[in-house]
């Protein structure tokens, strides 16, 4: 008989190979239909695994809350699809919200899953990182060195390597740093560290400045002394130096790409005049614009409209609803839990997390300062950055980490 704990066990150490091959599929070979999609045949197939299980569980009635409650919200997903097809009479109100709907609820089962009828130890999650880390490092190296993939943010000279999304690929690499900085001794960890330093400055990502919030726990912590800090400072710096040309390039090359993702921001807030009536407000705004902008305006239509409110627009009204303003490109606020705010409403969003927070409080407190730092990471990208919660390619090992979190020991 097929364990599904071992199948979930593979495909969370092969969870990031599985989307490298997905978007080699999609950019070279032409082929976007879902059908020849590996994602979708590799999660399409545990999703139904799932079903069948959780169908056995509730004929045994040996159902945790959570897993009762994830229930629940995949009735309502499904529920909540068609009362806006009624309203909105669509084919994309079904085509589009049901692949999300999948996607989403395969990422739902695997937490509660993974937090409730899984071993969970130190040993499988270094498997989970190390395995992933280099297929991820693999990615961006090709695609830097080589131009192969995707360019991060659409800048020239920057490379998300064979993954659709730029949010995921920098907020893996910076829980990635934070992994290997907050873990062992630093010296152990050398090589690892630095490779995502290069990936930093591949990605050019604004995630670049989180890089800080690690190191702080590594001095606090000790892992790295403030002697050490210096010490490699010194360091760094003599190479500055020595091969100054070669610095002043990179730190051109660097300027050209990662200047850009900041000064388009700042462009697009002094073009309306800001958003807010306070220049502190504006000046925090500008460096994230677009997303306040579209927050502003999910909101104001949330709290205005009573089945907004409710139950939401659903993925496809969200697309609707900005392409209707003139927004073809962007079709979200990119905070995940405004935007799922916006999609399924206040009966969705409840539901959400209450299955995302049951236990945290209470094992969070007990848990390493990497793992804290790790799941603040995650939070704090999911609200302010955004496709964390909703995406394959991070959202993998964001559940994985909360479930981990919450597993009662």
């Amino acid at each position: 008989m097929l364990n599904l704990k071992i199948v979930i066990k593979y495909y969370l150490f092969l969870f990031l190979l599985i989307d490298s091959i997905s978007g080699f599929v999609r950019m070279y070979l032409g082929i976007s239909n879902p059908i020849f999609n590996i994602g979708y045949w590799v999660r399409g197939p545990i999703l139904v695994l799932f079903i069948i299980y959780y169908f056995f569980q509730i004929r045994k009635r040996k159902l945790f809350l959570d897993e009762i409650l994830t229930l629940v919200l995949f009735v309502y997903f499904i529920i909540n699809m068609f009362l806006n097809y009624v309203e909105f009479p669509s084919p994309r109100m079904i085509s589009e919200n049901i692949l999300y709907i999948f996607r989403f609820q395969f990422l739902l089962f695997l937490f509660v899953f993974i937090r409730n009828r899984m071993h969970v130890d130190e040993s499988l999650t270094r498997k989970i990182i190390y395995i992933n880390f280099i297929v991820f490092t693999l990615n961006l190296f090709f695609g830097y060195v080589f131009g192969l993939g995707l360019e991060a943010y659409r800048f020239s000279n920057t490379t998300k390597g064979m993954f659709q999304g730029g949010n995921p690929v920098s907020i893996l690499n910076l829980v990635f740093f934070t992994y290997f900085i907050l873990d062992n001794k630093f010296r152990k960890q050398i090589i690892p560290i630095a490779i995502t330093i290069f990936n930093g400055f591949a990605i050019a990502s604004k995630s670049i400045f989180g890089f800080i919030i690690p190191i702080f726990f590594a001095l606090k912590r000790r892992a790295l002394s403030v002697n050490k800090l210096i010490f490699y400072t010194i360091f760094v710096f003599l190479l500055m130096v020595s091969f100054t040309t070669i610095i002043e390039k990179t730190i051109d090359s660097y300027e050209s790409r990662f200047g850009i993702n900041i000064q388009k921001s700042i462009n697009a807030a002094e073009k309306v005049g800001g958003l807010y009536q306070s220049n502190v407000m504006n000046k925090i705004a500008s460096i994230n614009f677009r997303r306040y902008a579209s927050l502003n305006e999910q909101m104001r239509t949330s709290f205005s409209d009573i089945k907004t409110f409710f139950i939401g627009e659903s993925l496809a009204g969200q697309n609707i609803f900005w392409e209707r303003r003139g927004e073809f490109w962007f079709k979200n606020a990119s905070m995940d839990f405004f935007d799922f705010f916006f999609k399924y409403g206040f009966i969705g969003t409840i539901l959400f997390l209450l299955i995302l927070l049951n236990n945290f409080i209470s094992q969070f407190f007990h848990f390493s300062t990497k793992d804290k730092v790790i799941l603040f990471l995650f939070f704090a990208y999911s609200f302010f950055g955004g496709h964390v919660i909703d995406s394959v390619t991070s959202g993998t090992l964001f559940y994985y980490y909360l479930a981990k979190a919450q597993i009662v020991s």
